[in-house]
Parts: structure tokens; sequence; C-alpha cells
């Protein structure tokens, strides 16, 4: 099992005198074999944050860690470690050739770990099988392009594709907030499944607490670049401390009692 350690990172757009900072010094851990709620609104830096994880953002300062090592500067072997953070992406075509099959769509991430020879498709078609499998489509879909599936079956596509480069940590970001509200409980439950079964470490993004309180051990609540509150789901959610945490909480919906007690830290 593996920790995901943010160490004073920040992280800017832009350069000289137009730069933006975007993350401004955020540490987190990512406890191993635990999920982790990130939670904020739009532009919070919750995503930049998770896309320097998996290099499509480097940090300017701070340290991003797996195993202790840190991976933002990381050359040769220490290089390889970014392989074992993979992640999910809010629309699921972001990651999907459409005019790739979704059996070849995993393949292809098979390859990140050179599971298999190029002679060996047999072997590759059971593996691709037991990945959709596993994600709870019928391996015969492996056929299908992407425009042949419906929203909740792209994401588990996405799913199945990011399990097969065989991470140790997750990043699911937003990753049902674009499907239909009918479908979003069933790709959560798959996802709890799945951390589950492959003991995987888990950052799961979100604007979301309701869904957050459900699904993770620990929050952690950004506004503006920072961290500005993270502990527990029942110390975060049942206690907030900090105004902006309490205005999220206010905007889940809900009937009957209220989640935090409004005039306790007022």
């Amino acid at each position: 099992m593996t920790d995901l350690v943010f160490e004073n990172v920040r992280i800017k757009y832009g350069s000289g005198n137009s730069a933006h900072e975007v993350v401004r010094g955020v540490s987190l851990i990512v406890p191993a074999g635990r999920t982790v709620g990130l939670v904020g609104e739009s532009g919070s830096g919750k995503s930049t944050l998770a896309r320097a994880a998996v290099g499509l953002h480097e940090p300017y300062a701070g340290r991003i860690l797996i195993d202790g090592i840190d991976i933002v500067k990381a050359q040769g072997t220490a290089a390889a470690l970014r392989r074992d953070i993979q992640m999910v992406f809010q629309d699921a075509n972001s990651c999907l050739n459409p005019r790739m099959s979704v059996g070849a769509s995993i393949e292809e991430a098979l390859a990140v770990r050179g599971k298999f020879a190029r002679r060996d498709r047999a072997q590759r078609r059971i593996e691709v099988a037991n990945l959709l499998e596993l994600v709870e489509l019928d391996p015969a879909r492996s056929r299908d392009l992407p425009m042949q599936l419906s929203g909740g079956q792209r994401q588990r596509v996405a799913i199945a594709r990011a399990l097969a480069a065989e991470p140790r940590v997750l990043l699911a970001d937003e990753i049902t907030s674009a499907l239909d509200v009918s479908v979003q409980g069933t790709v959560l439950n798959l996802l709890m499944r799945v951390q589950r079964s492959l003991n995987l470490t888990v950052l799961f993004i979100s604007h979301n607490l309701a869904v957050v309180r459900q699904l993770c051990d620990e929050v952690a609540v950004m506004k503006d670049g920072e961290v500005v509150e993270a502990g527990t789901g029942t110390h975060v959610i049942d206690d907030p401390q900090h105004p902006y945490t309490r205005e999220l909480i206010r905007a889940i919906p809900r009937i009957g009692i209220p989640l935090f007690d409004e005039g306790a830290n007022s």
C-alpha cells in the first residue's frame, strides 16, 4: 500500500507579471488504502492539485511523494513511480479515442506496465475481459466504440482503463458530475467496491459534500488554492470550523435535521 503526500505544493498558471497562483502551499496526506475526499467549488484548485500528481501540471514549489520519494522532478527508476498513480477524469471521452474500440483502449493502457508481448493477443483479451467484469460491464462490449455506450458505461471503461496500469493510487476527479443522477450512485458504489477489492489509495475530488460523506474516510476542503479545513468526515461535516465549509454544507439538499448546529460556531 502507498501513501500519497503533498507537501507545501504551489502551482501557478502563466509567467512573469501575468502569473496567477492557483494552488497555494497545499499539504495533504492520502493514507495508504484509504479514501480522502477533496472538496471545493470550481476554481478552488482541487483538480489542478490532482493533475500535478500525474504530471499534467508541474509545481514551482513543494513536493509530491510516493513511498517517500518526490516524483515531481524524479528521473530514471524513480520517475516510473508516476505509473503507480492513475487518474479518472470527469469526462470519460477525454481518455477514450472515439475511433478505437473499448477493448483496444484498455489494451493500450496494459502496455504501461508492459504486461503482454505484442504477439500475446489471447492473453491481452483475457485481461481486458477481466477488467470489464471488474467494472461490471459485459466483456462482449469490448468490441464497441465509445459512442455506442451510455455515459455511465463510458465512465466504467475509463475506470477499467486506469486500473489496467495496476495503480496503487487512484485519483477520481468529479467522475459522476457529468452523469445522470440515476446512474451516479451505481458508479460511486462501483468505485467503493473496486477500492476495497484492490486496496487502493484514493483521492476523490468533488464539490458535493453529501457524496463525500458517504464515500470517504477523511475530508479536506479547498478554497482559493488552499486547504482551509481537514479531518475525518464526521469532524468536518458534522462539526465544521471554517465558514466556507459551513457554506458548502448549507448547499447540500437535505430534509429534516440539519447536518450541524448552525448556531454552534457562529
